[in-house]
């Protein structure tokens, strides 16, 4: 309402400042006179108010109904003319959120909050400040729960993306399998399409290739001892070694002098795959002295492992040197800090020890490499494995079949689904968080199937199934332990006792439920037993302790009957029993110094009786508590249970 009538002001001081211009083709009259507008313009007016005076503005408080300020008027020449003491008043609207709360501000990385307090709220009121302050903290509260929310959104979306990440790896490393055995299916189609030949072709073609890894073994141990015989120490240096076998062997080599480059002897050299035999030529002396060809022997002088080696190639064409230019055909070999050279008149001699010689020391250097890789590889997956479960090294058997396969080359099969042992990892990951979540019904389902999961694959995967039952029996102690400790410390809601009692059970630690219920309901019953006080009365005492005593056991019976079974009724009466023994203890204590024959001894006999009657009930009844002195005449040897 104020908006209107503020701008019914406005509209009135605009007639009465602004004089209407005449309209085209009008006469001008005298200015006393009214001007003279056409029917078009009227009526083109008129639609305009009746369109004006027909839109409806929303009032404050209703939806739309906080307008923007309306803007000031346009000063003009005939406004200034007009003077100012005609001109209304424009009040401004108040604010009414207080001061403004602009969100990016705080954004900025360069957002000083001295600066923002001294700018922003320098000319605010207590009040606007404490508004201020409620609308930053409702922000931050809800800032603090929207970031919560898509922390776990977030989290929940991780765990979805790594399971199909996973799925996603074995399905390609399935496809790449195939992907292979269809290649290797259609080059030997392809082979055999194209090298089709008579049935004698393709026998003595099978009969060339069969080579299998017995026979290359055999013919390496035969090559090595010919070696032995043929060098004399050769076996010293080189004994049989699985993999080891001679390359090339090369005659007639020549050793220099490093120095002077004179010849010193004649040496036979041997490559073999890890090392580098070099053997001395000499003659054998002749007892008889004849005259005829001396023989030769070898002498094994030298050996040196391929990787400890440099053999350089002493080239003619090299000028450091005036002696070493004369040099022809001559390689130096590099040991640590000693230098050997040796020199072989056959051109093509030096050069194929010079190829094999750097083919060997490449291959030895790979299989090294690799080697390294192998052993870097098995030790991650040890720390791996060691690190997600510590007691694994305890098992020092199967953490080194583990290391041996690496993380990922087990794979087994789960439901038509192939899986690796990151998958069990998973598994144990959800396991965990059920069982620090404290929910054991999950808990007990998962360690159940993951038995069944071991158990099935005991038959064709023998290291996955001891790695999870190895995983699942430290869980399911550790969950047995927290459900064990719920029963002990509230033994007597019969419900919660009943569901510890079934998730223990199927943990396969029934033993250890019922020695935990047992033995919790001993510590009721004495500290029960406990608060009794005795104030001098003693059949009063009595009559009390025996309430307190056979209630506890007559509860125990029926709690302990509807969550153990029948077979296991024996450790029942045995505890019955052991709390029937402490009970004829405490009454032969306190009436120990009464007659029998008083009235106090019998009135407790007769409180004795009565409260016994519980355990008939239950199935249970002692003689020793209808009459206590049976205890005398027992015999000291083996004693029964004392049923009726």
């Amino acid at each position: 309402m104020r908006f209107l009538e503020l701008l019914k002001a406005n509209n009135m001081w605009l007639r009465r400042q602004v004089p209407m211009p005449p309209m085209p083709g009008a006469k001008l009259g005298p200015a006393s006179g009214p001007p003279q507008v056409r029917v078009r313009d009227k009526q083109m007016v008129a639609d305009l108010v009746k369109r004006r005076m027909s839109t409806r503005f929303p009032m404050p408080g209703e939806p739309g109904g906080d307008a923007p300020a309306m803007p000031n008027l346009p000063s003009g020449p005939n406004m200034i003319a007009a003077g100012a003491g005609a001109r209304l008043p424009v009040k401004q609207p108040e604010r009414s959120d207080g001061v403004n709360l602009d969100l990016d501000t705080f954004r900025d990385p360069k957002f000083n909050p001295d600066t923002f307090v001294a700018t922003v709220l320098a000319n605010a009121s207590d009040e606007e400040i404490r508004d201020y302050q409620r609308r930053l903290k409702d922000i931050r509260n809800r800032t603090s729960s929207d970031l919560q929310k898509n922390v776990f959104v977030n989290r929940t979306q991780f765990i979805l993306i790594s399971k199909e990440i996973d799925k996603l790896k074995s399905e390609m490393r399935v496809l790449r399998n195939l992907l292979n055995d269809l290649h290797n299916t259609t080059s030997s189609l392809k082979t055999d399409s194209e090298n089709s030949s008579t049935t004698s072709d393709l026998k003595a073609r099978k009969a060339a290739n069969r080579s299998s890894v017995a026979d290359l073994t055999a013919l390496h141990m035969s090559h090595l001892q010919a070696l032995w015989k043929q060098v004399e120490g050769a076996q010293k240096f080189l004994p049989s070694v699985p993999g080891r076998h001679i390359i090339l062997e090369s005659r007639h080599w020549v050793e220099l002098n490093a120095a002077t480059w004179k010849p010193r002897r004649i040496v036979h050299i041997v490559l073999l795959n890890d090392h580098l035999l070099v053997a001395t030529v000499k003659k054998k002396r002749t007892d008889n002295g004849n005259s005829g060809s001396p023989q030769i022997k070898n002498v094994a002088e030298r050996c040196w492992p391929l990787a400890e080696i440099e053999m350089v190639d002493l080239s003619p064409n090299d000028s450091q040197n005036a002696k070493r230019a004369q040099v022809m055909n001559a390689v130096n070999l590099r040991v640590g800090k000693e230098s050997f050279v040796y020199q072989n008149e056959d051109l093509s001699k030096k050069s194929e020890l010079l190829r094999q010689f750097k083919k060997s020391a490449d291959e030895l250097r790979k299989a090294l490499r690799a080697e390294s890789e192998d052993n870097l590889r098995r030790r991650d997956s040890m720390t791996f494995f060691a690190g997600r479960d510590p007691r694994l090294l305890e098992n020092g058997g199967l953490l080194n079949s583990l290391s041996a396969h690496g993380s990922t080359s087990a794979l087994f099969t789960v439901e038509g689904q192939t899986r690796n042992l990151r998958w069990v990892e998973g598994q144990m990951d959800e396991l965990d968080e059920r069982i620090a979540h404290r929910q054991f019904e999950e808990a007990v389902v998962s360690v159940e199937k993951l038995r069944g999961l071991g158990r099935a694959l005991t038959s064709n995967n023998t290291l996955v199934a001891e790695l999870i039952n190895f995983k699942v029996d430290e869980r399911a102690s550790r969950l047995a332990t927290i459900i064990t400790t719920d029963l002990t410390e509230n033994p007597a809601k019969k419900s919660a006792v009943k569901a510890n009692v079934q998730w223990l059970v199927r943990l396969d630690f029934e033993d250890r439920a019922r020695e935990a219920f047992l033995e919790a309901k001993s510590d009721v019953i004495k500290k029960r037993t406990r608060q009794v006080r005795f104030e001098g009365d003693v059949p009063l005492y009595i009559s009390q302790v025996a309430l307190v005593q056979f209630t506890l056991i007559k509860n125990t019976v029926e709690i302990y009957n509807s969550c153990f079974e029948y077979r296991l009724a024996s450790a029942l009466v045995r505890w019955a029993k052991e709390r029937a023994d402490e009970y004829m203890d405490l009454f032969e204590r306190q009436l120990q110094a009464i007659d029998q024959d008083s009235k106090v001894y019998s009135d407790c006999m007769e409180i004795t009786r009565l409260h016994s009657t519980m355990l008939v009930d239950c199935g249970l009844d002692f003689k020793e508590l209808k009459d206590p002195r049976l205890r005398a005449r027992k015999d000291d040897g083996a004693a029964g249970l004392g049923l009726e």
